[in-house]
């Protein structure tokens, strides 16, 4: 039972991540701003280098406990909408996960962002206009 509400969580997080926007602040250190796009307020998300990320947002902030655990990482909508972010400058399209084997099962690289949550990322599926098939009209 304990397992289906971790799952449900992590799509929630994911689909609350895709109302937030994502401004890159300071590409040298990886710093994002991210607007929330229930609130309107404005957070910070420092990518690490190593993976995981961190948020100052008051969920984050107040999970010192788990934060020590995960060395400074959170896996908030926050985190995850600048997953998503840097995903699409690569063209590929972020899924979150709260199951290793769901997320092995994929068959892409699996990123372990924190508090359970994990992220893979697939190549976005090219989109074809009418001009590309004008060859066969000829």
């Amino acid at each position: 039972m304990e397992n289906r509400k971790i799952k449900r969580h992590a799509k929630s997080l994911q689909q609350k991540a895709h109302t937030h926007t994502v401004i890159l602040d300071d590409p040298t250190v990886g710093r994002y701003k991210v607007i929330s796009g229930g609130s309107g307020k404005e957070y910070i998300v420092n990518v690490f280098q190593k993976g995981g990320a961190s948020c100052n947002c008051d969920w984050a902030t107040k999970r010192l406990d788990t934060l020590a655990e995960n060395k400074g990482a959170t896996a908030c909508s926050h985190t995850i909408a600048v997953f998503e972010f840097i995903a699409a400058g690569n063209g590929k399209r972020v899924s979150a996960w709260a199951d290793e084997q769901d997320a092995k099962r994929q068959h892409r690289p699996v990123t372990n962002l924190a508090d359970g949550v994990l992220l893979t990322a697939r190549p976005v599926p090219k989109r074809y206009r009418q001009a590309d098939f004008l060859f066969l009209a000829r």
